[in-house]
């Protein structure tokens, strides 16, 4: 989960972070100026995060299960969020 977490971490600009850089969870979470449009705009794309009304946020959880593929669409499918 760490080195997962980290390559996500890692390509997102870093304003946008509200997480801690380093941490032993899978839980990032992420500024967002319309969290729910995010959540949807995801969805479509088959990725599911959560939004945060306070702050404006969404939350992403990476698990075991998870590869570095799905992390890799998942800061693609960002880019155009941001």
């Amino acid at each position: 989960i760490r080195a997962l977490r980290s390559r996500f971490v890692d390509g997102i600009p870093h304003e946008r972070l509200r997480s801690p850089a380093e941490s032993s969870t899978g839980l990032v979470t992420l500024e967002a100026s319309d969290p729910e449009s995010v959540v949807e705009d995801l969805s479509w794309a088959g990725i599911a995060v959560r939004s945060l009304p306070k702050p404006d946020s969404i939350r992403v959880s990476i698990h075991a299960p998870n590869t570095e593929a799905e992390i890799d669409a998942l800061l693609v499918a960002l880019q155009s969020n941001w």
